[in-house]
């Protein structure tokens, strides 16, 4: 499962392959913050967003991971 992370530089596309949700968003700021343009976060599912959705979804992905996390433990 990868992520694809995509971007212009000048008139050119480049994209990079990151096998995690946080590679992929650290990838998409770092290409930001180095002045890159069209930045978008491709999920393996063919979905893509903009690197502050994806942070929203990255966020939403955290906070439920406990909350599994617990009704497993709880099942056991």
């Amino acid at each position: 499962m990868y992520f694809q992370v995509s971007a212009t530089d000048r008139s050119r596309s480049v994209t990079f392959q990151r096998a995690s949700m946080t590679d992929a968003l650290e990838k998409a700021l770092g290409l930001l913050g180095s002045g890159l343009t069209e930045v978008t976060i491709t999920h393996p599912d063919g979905a893509r967003h903009t690197p502050t959705e994806f942070l929203a979804a990255y966020r939403s992905a955290q906070e439920r991971r406990p909350a599994q996390a617990g009704l497993r433990a709880r099942a056991a």
